[in-house]
């Protein structure tokens, strides 16, 4: 569940892949064939993504994790680094709450 995602948050690497197929045009079912996950662990990391990113929609979270460089869209090992950089960027900028 999606219990532990707060807004500003940086992305996962599994929510940012999850992202990647989604631009893409996969299906849940499709994205959680290729992960190799349910498509349950899908939608949970969707919406993870969407609550990390204050998007209302999938193809929001797209868009913003890609504006905010943590998706890039441009794909590659270049590209994966790019988007890790800047989600650690991201994270290390972000305050954390007291839980």
């Amino acid at each position: 569940m999606t219990f532990n995602a707060r807004p500003g948050q940086a992305l996962t690497r599994a929510e940012i892949d999850t992202l990647r197929l989604a631009a893409d045009g996969c299906t849940i079912n499709q994205t959680a064939h290729s992960l190799n996950i349910t498509r349950a662990a899908v939608v949970n990391r969707t919406q993870s993504a969407r609550t990390k990113l204050g998007a209302r929609s999938t193809t929001h979270a797209v868009v913003l994790a890609h504006q905010t460089g943590q998706l890039d869209l441009d794909c590659g090992a270049a590209g994966i680094t790019r988007a890790l950089e800047a989600a650690a960027r991201l994270a290390a900028s972000t305050p954390r709450s007291a839980a």
